[in-house]
């Protein structure tokens, strides 16, 4: 299928895992043979749910956070750096220098992401990644007919292995050409904290111009089965001290079939994982002469992407009867109160509209 997306970054093998990432990273698909993995496709205005954020803490408290893929990433890709399955993107956020590398494993259906982080201010910080993978696995054309129905089957296990703490596994209940699917996502360190759903992680705060606070304080260690599956891992401290430097990141295994439910036998596959040459970074934090890689992308970062959010207010009850004074049909409350009066005024119609 043709991608509408000028210039998409194309890695892996069709035996394998492929990746579409578009011009500032974010990714547009992850595929399989014969599945999509993520749940919402990216686009180049928004990016997509799927990304690594960093959350950066002083030693005075302060918590500071940013998304390392898509329009509103630090980073630039780095010229030269994809070899069909391999890409990474580098650039200075604060005081770090940062090398961010995706490396799939040919021939199967895994793949690694690596952060290097290098600490160039004067004082210790404290580093978390977190790991937000939206989940279909699912054909492409039953996703874009439905997220929500297809998420409803997705079946999210949290396991917790000794040395990487937890891990969440992902079935697909719904069969895909009588398959069932599965995804292990885990840390290459250790995760303390974990979601499984994006309402956990988002909430309304993006409605609102807002970070969400999931990740400015921590991911919320509770299962959610909702409508927008979603493995979001959050990695343990990386402490860095002034000039220090620092490595963390994820795993993602696919497979095609996984005939029974999730258990903690699944956490023997991790030792093989960890085990394969991709799972160790290739690169060290920052370009070697210091420079940013430059960031065309930039020039055509979107309004959708940088301009705030129109702060609004409710309208109070006479001022809803000031601008549509006469009758209303077909009003929509909240339920009545404690005392029996009507709920807060929810939807109306008005007039001729």
């Amino acid at each position: 299928m043709s991608s509408p997306i000028p210039h998409p970054i194309l890695l892996g093998r069709p035996q394998g895992l492929q990746a579409e990432l578009l011009t500032h990273g974010a990714l547009r698909r992850l595929l399989a043979p014969g599945l999509m993995v993520n749940l919402f496709p990216g686009n180049e205005l928004e990016g997509g749910p799927a990304n690594l954020w960093l959350r950066r803490r002083d030693a005075q408290g302060r918590v500071q956070l940013a998304p390392l893929l898509g329009p509103g990433s630090p980073l630039a890709p780095c010229v030269g750096s994809q070899d069909g399955d391999s890409f990474a993107m580098r650039g200075r956020w604060q005081d770090l220098a940062l090398t961010l590398e995706l490396r799939l494993v040919p021939e199967q259906t895994t793949a690694f992401w690596h952060l290097s982080a290098r600490n160039e201010g004067g004082t210790p910080c404290t580093l978390n990644l977190l790991l937000l993978q939206d989940l279909g696995l699912a054909d492409y054309g039953a996703l874009r007919l439905n997220e929500y129905y297809v998420s409803h089957y997705l079946d999210l296990q949290p396991l917790t292995h000794e040395r990487h703490g937890v891990l969440l596994a992902v079935r697909q209940n719904q069969a895909q050409r009588g398959r069932h699917p599965w995804l292990l996502a885990g840390s290459l360190r250790r995760c303390v904290r974990w979601a499984t759903d994006a309402a956990q992680v988002f909430g309304h705060a993006a409605h609102e111009g807002l970070l969400p606070a999931a990740l400015l304080e921590g991911l919320p260690g509770r299962r959610l089965q909702h409508e927008h599956a979603m493995a979001a891992l959050e990695d343990q401290d990386l402490v860095l001290a002034a000039g220090a430097q620092g490595r963390t990141g994820f795993v993602l295994h696919l497979e095609a079939h996984h005939p029974q439910a999730s258990d903690a036998t699944d956490l023997e596959r991790l030792a093989a994982l960890l085990a394969l040459p991709q799972a160790v970074a290739t690169l060290a934090a920052g370009p070697a002469d210091g420079t940013p890689a430059p960031r065309p992308a930039r020039e055509s970062a979107s309004l959708f992407a940088t301009a705030p959010l129109l702060a609004t207010r409710e309208l109070q009850p006479d001022e809803i009867e000031q601008f549509l004074p006469g009758p209303r049909r077909h009003e929509e409350r909240e339920a009545r109160d404690g005392q029996g009066q009507p709920g807060r005024l929810l939807s109306f119609f008005h007039a001729e509209d």
